[in-house]
């Protein structure tokens, strides 16, 4: 109801579907699958983006569920998930980002730590076999997952190792290595091309003399801090049960120690590799992406700081998670009401038929086929513009698999960025074959955004318009 239109990774995770292909410019290609599989089913209605974001919580909240079971009580095992509900991620990070590989992360990460834990504990051949299917979903989602298996990994050679000797572990190598196969050829077939984008983010964010000492150490920490700081609400909950109660214990007595390891492991370990990486490599880690680490926050709360429960203590944390949801609602709509982010309130119906316009002032009235850029601008086309011209993906100066770069030339396109330096550079990333004495004309257009209490901010953008090169030589 507040937004104008979906989020800006919802629109490309639709563009990405379309490509019908193993792979992205970006990620793998899973949650371009489903959101556009979801999206044209459903008569191409954008709010399936919310309602997509909103069952991969429910969906991990089940597993994380499940997965408790194994360690509390069954009151306790409710607590532990839903507690997650207020944390930073579930809540303000959803609305603003509906959906996209990070929220299905967030269904599959805790289904893969359940099935680990079930094979082991029950040694069932279809456990495993549905361990490494899911972590093939995983890959296929994310390769920021390898960050959790490392974690199950510290747990499996500390207390599993057992399970070499047994047929398991190998029907879940096999059935995941099924899963990601294609993706894997896809890979190799186009040079590695997803892996372009993670090349490109680094190489903008390091110095030419190399990363600074400082920053090998500030990335890191503020990483975690942002973890740390999206459970604030969740420990604030804990705090006020925990004084409820009066009796909170510091530590887990009775639990196994590899009980233990494994819980600390998946809580911990995802997130400080995550951090680690920043200062190996002297790089930016943004704290969202953080946000498939903290599914088993919960469980290690009720777990090593244990609440013992007296008759009305499920009751009372049930009061207090209403309270405190309705709370983060009511703070939720007024930030909708006040802010003036571009990506909630962009005027694309206007800022659509304003560059329509010169594209056909320009062209003689040609058809739009592609429109390429920055995807913030790029992807409303697709998504709420009639005549859905194909969005042209960033492909970091590599010749796009997907995109006849004749036609691209042939037929014409409009680029568009914030700046007239990333204009220029997106320009002939997305018509790879212009020609290199080509003057790239730069266009500037500024737009409102105007909030509920009438604030507005301006806005703007550079756009180029390379129309049909019909004498171009191309055939």
């Amino acid at each position: 109801f507040f937004r104008h239109c979906i989020s800006i990774d919802a629109m490309e995770a639709i563009v990405w579907g379309e490509l019908i292909d193993f792979g992205t410019n970006k990620h793998p290609p899973l949650s371009g699958w489903i959101m556009s599989g979801a999206y044209n089913m459903c008569g191409e209605h954008d709010f399936i983006a919310y309602i997509l974001g909103q069952l991969s919580i429910i969906i991990g909240l089940i597993f994380t569920y499940k997965l408790a079971k194994f360690f509390l009580s069954e009151e306790k095992a409710i607590c532990s998930s839903l507690i997650m509900t207020v944390c930073y991620y579930y809540t303000y990070t959803v609305c603003i980002d509906n959906f996209n590989p990070n929220f299905l992360s967030m269904a599959i990460i805790p289904a893969i730590a359940y099935f680990y834990y079930k094979a082991i504990k029950e040694a069932k051949a279809i456990d495993w076999i549905l361990f490494g299917v899911i972590c093939g979903l995983g890959v296929l989602n994310k390769y920021q997952i390898v960050f959790l298996f490392f974690a199950i990994f510290i747990h499996f050679i500390l207390f599993e190792r057992q399970q070499f000797r047994k047929k398991g572990m190998y029907l879940a190598i096999l059935a995941g290595g099924a899963v990601i196969a294609p993706h894997v050829l896809w890979l190799i077939k186009n040079d590695f091309f997803s892996f372009a984008y993670m090349i490109d983010q680094a190489s903008g964010m390091v110095e030419e003399e190399g990363p600074a000492v400082s920053d090998r150490i500030f990335f890191p920490i503020k990483f975690i801090a942002d973890q740390i700081g999206s459970l604030i609400c969740c420990y604030v909950v804990y705090a006020l049960l925990a004084l409820y109660s009066k009796n909170i214990s510091l530590g887990n007595k009775e639990g196994s120690k590899s009980d233990k390891v494994f819980l600390l492991s998946i809580c911990f370990v995802p997130a400080l590799s995550q951090g680690l990486m920043g200062f190996f490599t002297g790089n930016m880690v943004h704290g969202i992406w953080g946000s498939i680490m903290v599914s088993f926050a919960g469980v290690v709360m009720f777990y090593f700081l244990p609440i013992e429960f007296k008759k009305d203590e499920f009751n009372h944390f049930i009061k207090l998670l209403i309270i405190t949801v309705i709370l983060i609602a009511c703070a939720i709509t007024i930030f909708f009401q006040v802010q003036t982010k571009r990506q909630i309130l962009y005027p694309y119906e206007e800022n659509i038929e304003y560059l329509h316009n010169v594209w056909n002032e320009k062209t003689n009235n040609a058809p739009l086929k592609y429109v390429g850029g920055n995807i913030g601008y790029s992807t409303h086309f697709r998504v709420y513009d009639k005549t859905h011209p194909h969005v042209v993906l960033e492909s970091f100066g590599h010749k796009n698999p997907w995109e006849n770069h004749e036609d691209i030339l042939k037929s014409g396109i409009i680029v568009i960025a914030k700046t007239p330096e990333k204009l220029i550079y997106r320009t002939k990333d997305a018509v790879y074959l212009l020609p290199e004495d080509y003057e790239i004309e730069i266009n500037e257009y500024h737009y409102n955004v105007k909030n509920n209490i009438g604030k507005t901010k301006e806005y703007f953008i550079y756009y180029s318009i390379i129309p049909p090169q019909q004498d171009s030589g191309v055939n």
